[in-house]
């Protein structure tokens, strides 16, 4: 006799994506971190995929969102890329074409009864505030980032209810700026390999 669990009913089933592993190039956007290493640490990557050569959900959402419907997926956890929905990144002003990206994977969400829980940063700082004021060293970055944030509930807060801000916050910090693993692999001095 087979034995079946049962969840209870407020348990969500979910699938989750990032933006940069899953959207593919957005030839009209700012270049963002995961871009530039792919671009410059090509076998960084497993199998060589990156940013480029992704599952392509900018093309197939809609049957991407209707198979997890199938699925009985209730929840998806995605990004919305700074660098895909802020054309001005000193302003906040979006991109005309970002909002419609995301407004079109809202509406397809909803439509198919799964609910989007929506992360701000998934490893995808805007390239030129890398290397205009250092990242996220600079407090600069910060108050843009909150410019973005801002955009981004202006623009869909009223339709998501769930949000998160960082993806692996400590990946950013360890990897990024203490022991060089993940770009922008600043290696910070007497730092040892973990």
């Amino acid at each position: 006799m087979k034995t079946f669990l049962k969840f209870p009913d407020p348990f969500w089933f979910g699938a989750a994506l990032s933006g940069p592993q899953s959207e593919g190039w957005c030839g009209n956007c700012h270049e963002n971190i995961m871009d530039t290493w792919y671009r410059i640490g090509h076998d960084d990557f497993y199998d060589g995929v990156g940013p480029d050569v992704t599952s392509d959900f900018f093309r197939h959402m809609e049957e991407d969102l209707a198979r997890m419907k199938e699925m009985r997926i209730r929840s998806f956890r995605t990004s919305i890329q700074w660098s895909r929905l802020i054309e001005d990144l000193e302003t906040g002003r979006p991109s005309a074409s970002g909002l419609q990206f995301y407004r079109n994977l809202i509406d397809l969400a909803k439509k198919q009864g799964i609910e989007l829980v929506l992360n701000l940063h998934h490893f995808d700082l805007p390239t030129t505030l890398l290397e205009k004021y250092g990242g996220w060293q600079s407090r600069h970055v910060v108050d843009l980032f909150a410019k973005f944030v801002k955009t981004a509930f202006e623009s869909f807060g009223q339709d998501v209810k769930w949000w998160t801000t960082f993806n692996e916050p400590m990946v950013m910090v360890d990897g990024g700026y203490l022991y060089g693993y993940h770009y922008p692999k600043h290696k910070r001095a007497g730092s040892t390999e973990r």
